[in-house]
């Protein structure tokens, strides 16, 4: 369909409120206009009045694609009136209709019209209630014969009126310089734009998910803290890639972008995104390699900690005793370079009272998501 069909998106929208409330009520008749053109008749009957059009303030300048000029972005405001078989808004007859017409009307946030110009509306129609004060119905119903009567108040939006201008579309540039001979080769872009990465914290082995603009088959790595990883899947908007079990980054945050190579063998990276790779603990050991000892102060000896990035020489790297909601003892550990292991020593000074503890690690300000529990004693 045309979006041209659009220019009638005002009156579908009244049109689809009228069949919503027609179906899934009981009220066989729904009139729009003023109410007092409802009151001319006998009910039950719903009247829908159309009170205000206003320009979506999040959408103004939004095209639907670059260089199409903007559509209008509507916003609806509807005033929903109940009238009962007296002809009557004020009866608990036509309190119990309102409370369907409402019912009805938010279950339209759920479905999808087939009115043509609706059709090609970009965004799902939402309603939403709105406070329907005493001050706001009686200035949209004030006049000679009409008095005040309770109603429920809703916009719906974005409603999309497109224009009928033609876009201004470019054919794409492929070389820089005079007709003929070749020149630069540039993109029509300023290369891929990253948006999010799925997780932002991951251990090792994680399939990662990237999106972005311009993101796409033509990248076939990921750059994170200066090392390379192959696009495993690669799609319109996403892509992904793996940090495997043997990869030689520590544990912490880092960068991770993504690089474009062009023809001509100029390299174009996009914006950084921030990950966070995990420490891993598989496991802990008390009393290992140095066994545990009693004494008057409490029990003190070695603790060995099995993991995958656990931190190598350089790194930050913190091992807690943690019982009871608080942390009894902090250790600094040294890592090494396989990250696969640690060992850390509670002197006869730091002792520690017999008990269960669980283990923290921390490397490089990032923790493992593991904390085994070890009986210290």
């Amino acid at each position: 369909m045309a979006l041209v069909d659009s220019k009638q998106a005002i009156g579908a929208v009244s049109s689809l409120l009228q069949s919503q409330l027609t179906s899934r009520t009981s009220v066989g008749t729904v009139d729009i206009g003023r109410n007092e053109t409802a009151t001319s008749s006998d009910g039950p009957k719903f009247n829908l009045f159309l009170y205000q059009v206003d320009i979506d303030g999040h959408l103004r300048n939004q095209p639907l694609d670059h260089g199409q000029p903007t559509p209008l972005w509507l916003v609806l405001r509807y005033m929903l009136t109940a009238f009962d078989t007296g002809r009557d808004s004020d009866s608990s007859d036509a309190h119990k209709l309102l409370g369907e017409g409402m019912l009805a009307l938010q279950e339209l946030n759920f479905l999808h019209p087939a009115d043509l110009a609706l059709a090609d509306n970009p965004e799902p129609l939402k309603i939403t209630f709105d406070s329907s004060d005493a001050e706001l119905i009686s200035k949209v119903m004030q006049s000679s014969e009409e008095k005040y009567r309770i109603s429920a108040v809703f916009q719906v939006r974005p409603v999309m009126i497109a224009s009928g201008v033609a876009p201004a579309y470019s054919l794409p540039v492929k070389t820089v310089g005079p007709p003929g001979n070749e020149g630069v080769a540039v993109i029509p872009s300023l290369g891929p734009g990253l948006e999010s990465v799925e997780p932002e914290k991951f251990i090792a082995g994680t399939e990662l998910t990237i999106t972005g603009t311009d993101v796409n088959a033509s990248i076939t790595e990921v750059i994170i803290a200066g090392e390379s990883f192959a696009v495993t899947e690669a799609r319109e908007g996403a892509l992904k890639t793996t940090v495997p079990l043997t990869t030689t980054l520590s544990a912490g945050g880092h960068s991770l972008y993504l690089p474009l190579v062009l023809s001509g063998g100029m390299q174009v990276r996009s914006n950084c995104l921030v990950v966070q790779l995990l420490p891993e603990v598989t496991g802990a050991s008390p009393g290992v390699p140095t066994a545990l000892t009693t004494i008057v102060t409490g029990v003190h000896g070695d603790l060995s900690i099995d993991g995958r990035l656990l931190g190598g020489v350089d790194d930050s790297i913190f091992v807690a005793f943690y019982r009871n909601g608080v942390v009894d003892l902090m250790l600094e550990a040294t890592g090494s370079v396989a990250q696969t292991s640690l060992v850390v020593t509670v002197t006869d000074e730091q002792a520690l009272d017999a008990d269960n503890y669980f283990i923290i690690v921390r490397v490089n300000g990032v923790q493992s998501t593991h904390a085994p529990e070890v009986n210290w004693s």
